[in-house]
């Protein structure tokens, strides 16, 4: 039996002896006291005093004065409604430590069996590369794969990318006009790179003729309010040259033009060659991958099916609605008078045609908040229209990341591309550890490889450790630290522990060890810790959150520096201690390494 479920056994054997209540084990929570004096772990007693209709406080003392202790536990102590434990250490200390050691998977649980999980993520535009956002996005929907796979999910990882529309046609139509003929291999561009160059030369002739239309038409945009600034846009964007070529080009797409098709899957085939390359880097996988050019034509058969149903309605220029006022929202376009599609109405479709493929338990759309009132819609609509699966479609919403100089802004060309960042933090990362006091011996060609490692590392950890609703704003010099909540903490660690290992490679097996011993507070919590790394994984795959994870990882660093700044490791005062306290470097190693590789962020053995 595990360690936690001996406890929560203890406890579940008191409730029912003292208090004379049958209480789930399974629905006991144990949590940590926010100080070490208080206790080791904390039962809450709400739920014990709504069941008895008594005070939660006058629970705890009762529950205190009627407790049997165990072999992990040595005594307790009622403090407010919190019934708090003291652990045995000389117990629980070799345990655990053995639990550990001995599981094959440990901190895999399994609370996905049998149930197929379709994540959506990624979903970029084939117009441009990906940026910081994109990066996001990437990390996160990787990152919950990794976990909720080892929550036993069948997790089906999947990206639809943007591959149609006019902000495509922007960048072919600025390629076709200046590009004189330039690939990737002439240029030496990644193709996203070289696309999205276009893409930006489209936004500044587009720019050049909004100014020379408000000169023309004595407009001072300064003067106006936002009511009017859109209207203005609007007349201008009308009478545009460039975005009428635009809209040909795209109306000449739609019509199987063959020299635009043509256009379109080369500079497109560019891009997806450039994507590969950043998504190799950051280690993210895909099991399918849609593209919107085959899938905008879905959701038409889902209006017909509508208008059956009188969800949707018709209005006398023929285009389709449905009116969502009493649900809160507003009324919204589905199918426009000409036949063609809306976002919603694709979305509907490729909702619909993802279960019928996949007749999945749950879906995650991983897309930022700014889609919020957009997936509300997507949502309602299937429940109105008869699918019960609707109801186990969810929206992960994140937060925008933003630079410290402001937002990113893809169509003036002030953004800061993903691959460049990343080698960005990759330079700053060989910056930082030229700086350090403690140089280890390796080649340059090491050293730049450790320098990769640590980059990305950095650069996803501080992407995953704020939780996915807030915004953010990324700091490269911050993030590559070796000291606080960050990556490089967290891989120093490892690459300290690791050293520590090399120079004791002889470690003797936990059974043979003598653990009655007065075990210190640093050790303790180092191993509570340790404990703590399955539910920290199940918290994480449930609130999908790996936030959660980060900051556990960081907390065990940090107790590990702790525990290794007071005690000594290798000179301990036995050979006994010294040999249980390599168990216990062992195996913060282990669960600092198995928690960096769910975010696919590697462990350096040295740094």
């Amino acid at each position: 039996m595990r360690i936690i479920d001996s406890l929560k056994t203890n406890l579940g054997d008191n409730i029912r002896s003292v208090l004379k209540l049958d209480f789930p084990t399974e629905k006991i929570a144990l949590d940590q006291p926010p100080d070490e004096k208080m206790g080791d772990y904390a039962l809450a007693c709400f739920d014990l005093a709504k069941e008895l209709g008594q005070n939660p406080a006058a629970v705890a003392k009762k529950l205190a004065a009627g407790f049997k202790t165990s072999p992990l536990v040595s005594r307790v102590a009622p403090l407010g409604p919190y019934l708090n434990l003291f652990i045995q250490a000389d117990n629980f200390i070799p345990k655990t430590l053995l639990e550990i050691d001995q599981a094959k998977n440990f901190g895999q649980n399994m609370i996905g069996k049998n149930k197929k999980l379709l994540l959506e993520f990624s979903g970029p535009n084939t117009n441009k590369p990906q940026h910081i956002g994109h990066l996001r996005n990437n990390v996160l929907g990787q990152t919950l794969s990794n976990i909720l796979k080892i929550c036993d999910f069948k997790v089906v990882p999947i990206n639809i990318i943007n591959d149609r529309g006019i902000h495509i046609m922007k960048s072919m139509l600025a390629w076709q006009k200046f590009g004189q003929g330039e690939t990737p291999q002439s240029s030496g561009l990644k193709g996203d790179h070289l696309v999205g160059k276009y893409y930006v030369k489209f936004g500044q002739l587009l720019a050049q003729e909004k100014k020379e239309y408000l000169a023309k038409n004595k407009i001072d945009l300064t003067k106006l309010n936002n009511l009017e600034k859109k209207k203005s846009e609007e007349k201008f964007l009308k009478k545009s040259q460039w975005m009428q070529k635009a809209q040909a080009m795209l109306q000449a797409w739609e019509n199987n033009d063959p020299e635009v098709k043509k256009l379109w899957k080369t500079m497109n085939n560019w891009v997806y060659q450039g994507y590969d390359e950043t998504y190799k880097k950051l280690g993210i996988e895909f099991d399918k991958v849609y593209y919107e050019s085959q899938t905008y034509l879905l959701g038409k058969g889902l209006v017909k099916l509508g208008l059956k149903k009188k969800v949707f309605y018709q209005k006398k220029d023929g285009s389709i609605w449905i009116d969502l006022t009493k649900d809160g929202l507003d009324q919204k376009i589905i199918l426009r008078s000409d036949g063609t599609s809306v976002y919603i109405t694709q979305d509907l479709g490729t909702a619909k045609d993802r279960y019928d493929q996949f007749k999945f338990d749950q879906m995650i759309y991983v897309v930022a908040s700014e889609q919020d009132y957009h997936f509300k819609v997507l949502f309602l609509i299937l429940k109105k229209l008869g699918f019960k699966w609707a109801d186990h479609l969810y929206h992960l919403s994140y937060g925008m990341v933003n630079l410290p100089e402001g937002k990113i802004k893809s169509r003036e060309g002030t953004v800061i591309d993903a691959d460049d960042l990343i080698k960005e933090m990759e330079n700053k990362a060989l910056e930082t550890m030229s700086q350090a006091t403690k140089q280890f011996k390796v080649d340059q060609k090491q050293k730049n490889q450790i320098a990769e490692i640590v980059g990305l590392g950095a650069l996803k950890f501080f992407l995953l450790g704020a939780n996915p609703q807030k915004t953010i704003t990324f700091n490269p010099k911050e993030s590559i630290s070796f000291d606080g909540y960050t990556g490089p903490f967290i891989q120093y660690t490892h690459a300290r522990i690791s050293n520590i290992l090399k120079k004791s490679p002889k470690i003797k097996k936990i059974k043979t060890l003598d653990f009655n011993l007065e075990f210190n507070n640093e050790e303790l919590k180092l191993t509570k810790l340790l404990l703590d790394f399955p539910e920290t994984i199940q918290k994480t795959a449930q609130n999908y959150n790996p936030s959660v994870l980060t900051q556990y990882l960081f907390e065990l660093a940090k107790a590990f520096n702790n525990f290794y700044q007071h005690h000594s490791v290798l000179k301990a005062d036995t050979e006994n201690l010294k040999q249980i306290r390599l168990h216990l470097c062992q195996q913060t190693k282990k669960i600092l390494a198995k928690g960096l590789k769910l975010m696919s962020i590697e462990s350096p053995e040295v740094m």
